[in-house]
C-alpha cells in the first residue's frame, strides 16, 4: 500500500514538472512572438558591386545605413524603411579629364561618339526605400529566411562624380533575400539586395542588427 502511494506521489510530481515546463515553453514562445511583432530600428553595413551600364566604369564600393521595421496585421509581413549611404569606386583609380557635357553612354563614349574619360575617383548615392518584408517562418521562431521588395529614391553626388555622367534615374526599385536570427532580445541579419538605379544597378551585401 505504501509502495503504491509512493509510486502515485512520484507520478504526480512528474506530471507537475511536465506541466510547469510546458507552461514555461508556451510563455517563452509567446514572448518570442511578441518580441518579433514589435516595431524595431536597426543598423547595417557591408560591401557592394555594380551591374548594367555601370560595369567597366564603376567598381565595388561600401554601404551603410539605418532602418526601421513595422509589423503588419499579417503575422509574416512587415513594412520597412531604409536610409543608406553608398560609396562606389571607379575602375582604374583616379581618372580626371574634361567630361563631355552630353554625358557618357554604356560603351564609354560621350554624346557624339567621342571617347572620353570619367572624372573623379568615386561616386556617392543616398538612397531611401520603402519595402515589404515577408518572413518565411512564424514570428515565434528565432530564425527565418525572408524576402524583401519595394521602391527606392536616390540622390547622387556632384556633377564631377563618375555616376553623374550616366544621368541615373532618381526613382527605382529594390528586391532581395535575407536571413535573420534572434538569439536574445536583438535580431541579427545578413541580406543581399538589388537596387535598380537605371541605367544600371548596385548590389549591396550587408550585415546588421535590429534593436
Amino acid at each position: 500500500m505504501k509502495r503504491a502511494s509512493s509510486v502515485k506521489g512520484r507520478a504526480l510530481i512528474v506530471v507537475a514538472l511536465l506541466t510547469a515546463i510546458s507552461s514555461q515553453s508556451v510563455v517563452a514562445r509567446a514572448q518570442d512572438a511578441d518580441a518579433a511583432r514589435q516595431a524595431a530600428w536597426g543598423i547595417m553595413a557591408g560591401g557592394e558591386g555594380v551591374t548594367g551600364a555601370y560595369r567597366g566604369t564603376l567598381v565595388d564600393g561600401v554601404a551603410g545605413g539605418v532602418m526601421a521595421q513595422f509589423p503588419l496585421p499579417s503575422r509574416h509581413l512587415s513594412l520597412r524603411a531604409d536610409l543608406e549611404y553608398h560609396w562606389v569606386g571607379t575602375s582604374g583609380g583616379d581618372r580626371v579629364d574634361v567630361v563631355h557635357p552630353g554625358g557618357v553612354g554604356s560603351d564609354g563614349r560621350c554624346a557624339g561618339g567621342i571617347l572620353c574619360a570619367i572624372g573623379g575617383s568615386y561616386s556617392r548615392i543616398v538612397a531611401t526605400s520603402f519595402s515589404l518584408v515577408a518572413r518565411m517562418n512564424d514570428p515565434a521562431t528565432r530564425w527565418s529566411p525572408y524576402l524583401i521588395g519595394g521602391v527606392a529614391g536616390y540622390l547622387t553626388g556632384n556633377s564631377d562624380e563618375p555616376l553623374f555622367q550616366f544621368r541615373p534615374n532618381h526613382l527605382g526599385f529594390q528586391g532581395g533575400v535575407g536571413f535573420e536570427v534572434r538569439p536574445n532580445k536583438h535580431t541579427y541579419f545578413v541580406e543581399m539586395r538589388y537596387l535598380g538605379v537605371p541605367p544600371g544597378g548596385i548590389v549591396p551585401v550587408t550585415v546588421g542588427m535590429r534593436f
